[in-house]
């Protein structure tokens, strides 16, 4: 009698299994896919299989018990890959306790931001609801930084979000090192690179026995990623010769990768750039031109400039706290620079598969291709358009509740509300 107990409780979890069984491959049917890595498919079939894209296609057949989703009509877009930025770092700019972007003091090599990382920020609905469906989530004071991470857009936990950490070290270039070879925070850059090298041979001598362990030193140990080419320096310069003398200092300091993160004065410098292949976070395409000699369009036209001389770019706003409330918008600063120069298919790549190859995660975002992340949404329209809405969106397979953007609530919370006229007084 207990064994046949034990069997009819396991009836409904078996009831479950079969029917998760059944369920594990989604297909959307009847759009225009965009693959970003190829043409556009007319009338075709994206299959989704354990929250990876499992084949991508006109004509697929599709596997018994599939879920069919027909999407006629509209079209298939491989989610915004944000270059930079701090989503799930910031809340309220002006509430100090809501905001983990940066440490006291100069040298933060130890800080990592996938472990402070806001998993359940009001800010990260939002912005699906805009297509950023992955960040690259970053530090943001000091010299040295700390260490960033590439981060799904949704999940229970950081731990279930983060894709790639280490994504790669941060430092800020001293903007007076362009002019002033002895420049002291460019010095205490280097003193502190030389002793982590020191450091790291001390512990690898003790690891092979031949030498005493050495004292603990996070920020030490935080850099070592960096220094054994593991991942790579995001470097952050602005102005002309701010780029040009980081450019030779990351090369005197023998940085294999390196992603330069600027403004439109890498229009400037594109030959160096390209003969290097030095890949560019390129940001600021909504400023204004800084000197009286520049043409209006000059911060539009540096993606296009970037475009022309082969240097691999993603566009990105700026990435600060700020910023991180209106990521959404981030495709139309690529559309933007479309509209002065760049290519359109270039343009959908600088936010979608450039952004995903920069950092290192091209293997599995940034494109609709079999095997990679089923990271995607559904449209109708062009995403680099303003008017376009977006419909539907799936991150890692599941598909996301675009109901939770507060915004949204907030809309259709009072599109709906009670309209009083008012009464004319009696006479």
């Amino acid at each position: 009698m207990r064994n046949q107990m034990k069997n009819f409780a396991l009836i409904p979890a078996l009831l479950l299994a079969s029917a998760g069984l059944a369920a594990q491959v989604t297909a959307l049917t009847g759009a225009t896919v965009h693959p970003v890595s190829g043409a556009a498919i007319e009338n075709g079939t994206v299959l989704i299989e354990n929250g990876r894209i499992r084949s991508v296609g006109s004509g697929l057949e599709i596997p018994a018990g599939a879920e069919r989703i027909d999407i006629s009509g509209k079209h298939v877009y491989p989610g915004f890959v944000h270059p930079l930025s701090a989503l799930g770092l910031t809340e309220i700019e002006s509430v100090a306790g809501t905001v983990d972007t940066r440490e006291m003091g100069q040298i933060n090599a130890a800080l990592r931001v996938e472990v402070a990382f806001n998993h359940d920020s009001a800010l990260l609905p939002v912005n699906v609801a805009g297509g950023i469906l992955t960040t690259h989530s970053v530090p943001g004071g000091g010299m040295v930084r700390g260490s960033s991470a590439v981060m799904a857009m949704a999940g229970w936990s950081w731990e279930d979000m983060v894709i790639k950490a280490p994504a790669g070290m941060h430092i800020n270039f001293p903007a007076g090192a362009a002019s002033d070879s002895d420049n002291e925070d460019l010095g205490k850059i280097d003193d502190l690179l030389e002793a982590a090298r020191h450091w790291h041979r001390a512990e690898r001598a003790s690891r092979d026995g031949n030498a005493a362990r050495p004292a603990r030193n996070d920020q030490l140990q935080a850099l070592g990623p960096l220094l054994s080419g593991d991942v790579p320096l995001f470097l952050y310069a602005g102005k002309e010769k701010e780029i040009i003398a980081a450019l030779d200092w990351a090369k005197d300091q023998q940085f294999e990768q390196l992603i330069l993160v600027t403004g439109a004065d890498a229009q400037y410098v594109t030959e160096r750039l390209a003969t290097d292949k030095v890949a560019v976070i390129l940001n600021g395409v909504y400023s204004m031109p800084t000197r009286r000699w520049e043409p209006y369009d000059m911060v539009y036209a540096a993606a296009g400039r970037l475009f022309e001389a082969g240097v691999k770019f993603a566009i990105g706003d700026g990435g600060g706290g700020f910023a991180a409330t209106n990521a959404r918008n981030l495709p139309f600063h690529a559309g933007s620079s479309a509209a002065f120069g760049l290519p359109k298919d270039a343009a959908l790549k600088s936010v979608t598969l450039w952004p995903a190859e920069i950092l290192g995660v091209g293997d599995q975002l940034g494109s609709l291709e079999a095997g990679k992340r089923a990271t995607l949404m559904v449209t109708n329209g062009d995403p680099l358009e303003v008017m376009t809405g977006i419909e539907r969106v799936w991150i890692d397979g599941e598909e996301y509740d675009l109901g939770r953007n507060k915004q949204r609530q907030l809309f259709e919370r009072y599109r709906d509300r009670i309209q009083f006229q008012q009464q004319d007084p009696a006479p």
